[in-house]
């Protein structure tokens, strides 16, 4: 398996071999947990939607106010960074929960 040079002779070795290696592989899977190349997928995708609604809310909340005020941009800006950084945050929180 991993780097073994002990060959069991007969079954009942073999088996006792097989048994410890699924039990030592099960022990650091429940102790660092499965990180797959589809959970990092699903990870990079909430993360993503996590800074880009908050993101397009503040902007559509500050084309609204500035509609109301009839101001320029400058509503619109103000939340969108707002919202950006509220998206930014939240995703750096998940990301360290993870870690």
């Amino acid at each position: 398996m991993s780097g073994e040079t002990h060959k069991p002779e007969n079954g009942k070795e073999a088996f006792v071999s097989e048994v410890d290696t699924r039990r030592r592989r099960r022990e650091e899977y429940e102790r660092e947990g499965d990180s797959s190349f589809w959970q990092s997928v699903g990870m990079m995708g909430t993360i993503g939607w996590s800074v880009s609604i908050p993101t397009a809310l503040g902007v559509l909340l500050g084309r609204w106010i500035d509609g109301r005020l009839e101001s320029a941009h400058v509503f619109m800006v103000f939340f969108m960074l707002v919202g950006l950084i509220t998206g930014c945050v939240t995703a750096w929180r998940m990301v360290a929960e993870k870690m």
